[in-house]
């Protein structure tokens, strides 16, 4: 990613503020915009229901459903493949890569018959027509995620972008085609769009790679090696829905069953989507500037090493480099307070707008607190893949998922006073696990420099 990030830094110089607005657009857009996309595209068939729309309930609760089924199947194969495709586009070997592609769709297709059909067919009140699309829409919604990595790994973030907001046109122009539609034809409409954007990335990476199945075993050897990838992608998903599963299925109050066996808790989801959506701004940051600026200090360090720069010389660098993530995560956490004070401010005004209740404040003011703590300690995470400090950036997002767990399920039999407190102490704790690993990390860069990601031993 180094490459883009000094492109876009250097659009933040160029003194005017067309400049430095075009640059944090597009890097909000790169870093959040499939999902930016697919929200507006689902506001866009939401507005066909103008009424009390029981289909129009069902249709969120299925693309919830299929959304956190996907990015929690997808998320290990996503960190595994584009690690892969990395490696191979850096040694000019691309002809694996479309079987690495075929393997992980294939899996995940497998995945999704084994689970997803059981569950729609059988535990669902659903229509065949509906249990179908269901289906289909996890399908859509898991391989388009999937198709990610591979463009990322060439570096072909304007594809992805337009993919995607291909599809979200697709969708604001069949929800203004649409009158009070039922689930089966939102989902379709959903689906239809979704498989323009799959098609988009598909051509793209093959445009790119081509379709010539080459078996290379190298896939299976870096799963070997570098496990804590897939293992990280997969507690990561995992503990950023591990929450809101709970207070579906255990919460006492506030909960919503749609088809049988659909349960979500509207002010919990809604609450914690708007403060998830406010931290774009500061990651936007954080990738323009931060971590352009981390990356050439790493880069620096190992190119000075390979000149053979003097130990004093390294330990310069590498007391820099901990000063500068020091005063960044200071400086991040502190914008990350101010959104969060400012989102508090700004639902009060605009309530309606904003989907929200007088009963969803309370959830809303400790989200937007967690939202400060847990981006703060994704930062340390991708702070310690930066330096490809594997087992660390997995303990820091096990540290979350299994706090979250715990914490939420402990703080249940309080009431609604509580909810959302739990998810907010395991995002405290977590960044206070991660930011410590990083600056512990950082003191033995040499020992990691020289032994622990040294290929040739």
């Amino acid at each position: 990613m180094t490459g883009i990030n000094i492109t876009i830094e250097a659009m933040t110089r160029r003194g005017t503020l067309a400049g430095v607005f075009s640059a944090y657009t597009y890097a909000a857009l790169l870093v959040a915009g499939p999902w930016i996309f697919t929200v507006l595209g689902l506001f866009s068939l939401g507005a066909a229901c103008t009424g009390n729309c029981i289909d129009l309930t069902i249709f969120r609760s299925i693309v919830i459903y299929n959304s956190m089924y996907a990015l929690i199947v997808t998320s290990p194969l996503a960190f595994l493949c584009g690690r892969f495709v990395s490696e191979q586009v850096e040694r000019g070997c691309c002809d694996a890569i479309f079987h690495a592609l075929v393997l992980a769709v294939g899996a995940f297709g497998l995945l999704t018959l084994a689970s997803v059909a059981p569950f729609y067919i059988y535990a669902t009140t659903l229509d065949d027509a509906e249990k179908v699309a269901s289906i289909q829409n996890a399908i859509m919604i898991g391989c388009s995620w999937l198709l990610i990595p591979f463009l990322g790994g060439v570096r072909a973030y304007n594809a992805v972008l337009v993919a995607f907001g291909t599809g979200a046109v697709s969708m604001l122009l069949f929800g203004s085609a649409l009158h009070e539609p039922q689930a089966a034809t939102l989902l379709l409409a959903f689906n239809g769009s979704f498989a323009i954007t799959n098609l988009i990335l598909l051509g793209n990476v093959v445009y790119r790679f081509g379709t010539k199945i080459v078996v290379d075993h190298k896939l299976r050897a870096s799963l070997m090696r570098h496990w804590e990838l897939p293992a990280a992608g997969f507690v990561y998903a995992l503990g950023l829905w591990i929450d809101k599963i709970i207070m579906w299925h255990a919460a006492p109050s506030g909960g919503l069953v749609a088809a049988g066996a659909l349960k979500t808790m509207p002010s919990y989801d809604t609450a914690m989507f708007w403060a998830q959506l406010s931290s774009i701004p500061i990651i936007a940051v954080f990738f323009v500037h931060v971590e352009t600026r981390f990356s050439v200090m790493t880069h620096n360090y190992h190119t000075r090493m390979q000149q053979r720069a003097t130990l004093r010389e390294l330990n310069e660098i590498v007391s820099s480099v901990g000063t500068y993530v020091l005063s960044s995560m200071f400086g991040l956490f502190s914008a990350l307070g101010i959104v969060a004070g400012m989102m508090i401010m700004l639902s009060l005004a605009f309530m309606p707008e904003l989907g929200l209740r007088p009963a969803y404040m309370g959830i809303l003011r400790v989200s937007l607190c967690s939202m400060a703590f847990y981006t703060s300690a994704m930062f340390c995470f991708t702070f310690l893949l930066h330096l490809d400090l594997r087992r660390p950036a997995l303990l820091t997002v096990l540290s979350f998922l299994v706090l979250n767990a715990a914490l939420t399920l402990a703080l249940l039999p309080l009431g609604p006073d509580f909810y959302g407190y739990g998810n907010m102490i395991a995002a405290a704790a977590s960044l206070l696990v991660g930011f410590s690993l990083v600056l512990k990390e950082l003191s033995w860069l040499h020992f990691h420099a020289f032994v622990t990601n040294n290929p040739s031993l």
